[in-house]
């Protein structure tokens, strides 16, 4: 497990599990894909120019997933 320090929005330092926390920001990105669909009341993949936008966002939220298995800890420095 490797752990990082973030700041929440109110400025508090948090220490949490990376692994945790980019599931945490790729279910939040996912989310914004359903609500901009509900808002439309048209699911992206029915037009060309909405399925970027959907492509766009699916694409981060699997480059937010693969982040942690991205990230080369040097050993003898345990720090990010």
């Amino acid at each position: 497990m490797t752990f990082i320090k973030i700041v929440d929005n109110k400025g508090s330092h948090l220490t949490e599990d990376l692994n945790a926390y980019c599931r945490k920001l790729s279910k939040k990105n996912n989310s914004i894909l359903y609500k901009l669909e509900d808002y439309l009341g048209v699911q992206l993949a029915s037009d060309s120019s909405l399925m970027e936008i959907r492509d766009i966002i699916l694409t981060v939220s699997a480059e937010l997933s693969r982040i942690p298995s991205n990230i080369i800890k040097d050993e003898e420095n345990e720090r990010l």
